[in-house]
């Protein structure tokens, strides 16, 4: 009976041992963990494949395009960004009446948005006529690449952007076009 309550002793000594044992590694794991897990915001990142317009944007004549405030490049852009986005449908046949459509609105009015954004910084002299020129340039990009593309979450993150600032960024910095 001795020998039996020594033996059982001696087993639970052990298993409380290990017990001990993981508790204080666990404790030390937690101090290095809070340290090493800094604060960051997870960026998503849209990717899109992506392919050239030069051919389209060469078809275009100076005739058919106005005058834009970034230029003749941009105003190319602009009259095959509504080309492609938008087209008529007759309201009722035989009635000459036509109503736009708009394929992808939430994109288009996001595209419009920042063209209006960037015009009014450029008037304030907040944004250089050469930044402002780049960065639409690089959200024209991204629409027209993304028109036939499965745009669910970026229209979502799109919608939940709430100034033009953001929109920017979204269409600029987190929209990656491959090749």
């Amino acid at each position: 009976m001795k020998t039996r309550l020594q033996f059982i002793v001696i087993i639970l000594a052990l298993s409380a041992g290990k017990l001990f044992a993981q508790e204080a590694l666990a404790l030390v794991n937690i101090g290095h963990t809070k340290t090493a897990n800094s604060p960051t915001v997870e960026v998503s990142v849209f990717e899109f494949m992506a392919s050239t317009t030069d051919y389209d944007l060469n078809s275009i004549s100076k005739d058919m395009i106005g005058e834009h405030f970034l230029g003749d490049q941009i105003a190319r852009k602009l009259y095959l960004l509504d080309s492609k986005y938008t087209y008529q449908v007759e309201i009722v046949p035989g009635n000459p009446q036509t109503k736009t459509v708009v394929r992808k609105p939430v994109i288009y009015d996001a595209v419009r948005k920042i063209e209006r954004h960037l015009k009014k910084s450029v008037k304030k002299g907040d944004v250089s006529i050469e930044t402002a020129t780049q960065e639409f340039n690089q959200v024209l990009d991204v629409a027209f690449n993304v028109l036939t593309a499965d745009t669910d979450s970026f229209e979502k993150a799109i919608s939940k952007t709430d100034n033009a600032n953001s929109l920017t960024n979204l269409f600029t910095k987190q929209v990656k076009l491959i090749f």
